[in-house]
């Protein structure tokens, strides 16, 4: 098998690139893993590295050591995803922000048009 530096990974938009380790721990550390966490599971990630695997790949691969690891890390590492799961629109996220602060105790209103100095503004979430 190659050395890890030399594997091309297939990234989302159909480009070759170099595997980087360093983007995959980068990646663990915004999500708030620990260090000792974030070591296991490169070191788990990098033995199942071939040649033109996705990153989509990598990600699940990830993803999965993670949530077994330290679940909190794992929910803030798949954020991202989840938040595209919502829609394109970005109306479902609105509802779901509202429906956040409603728990925290704030009334809320979606969708209101807001006058501003010159112009009219959309706002998501009034609280």
């Amino acid at each position: 098998m190659k050395n890890r530096g030399e594997i091309n990974v297939t990234k989302y938009s159909g480009e070759k690139a170099p595997f980087d380790v360093e983007k995959l721990r980068q990646s663990l550390q915004r999500s708030g893993a620990k260090e000792k966490v974030i070591d296991a599971v490169v070191e788990q990630v990098l033995p199942i590295l071939y040649e033109g695997i996705s990153t989509k790949e990598i990600y699940k691969k990830a993803f999965a050591l993670l949530r077994k690891k330290e679940r909190p890390a794992a929910a803030r590492y798949n954020l991202k995803k989840a938040l595209l799961q919502l829609g394109p629109t970005g109306f479902p996220f609105e509802l779901y922000v509202a429906e956040l602060l409603k728990a925290k105790g704030y009334e809320t209103r979606t969708g209101q048009i807001v006058q501003g100095n010159c112009v009219q503004h959309e706002v998501d979430v009034i609280a």
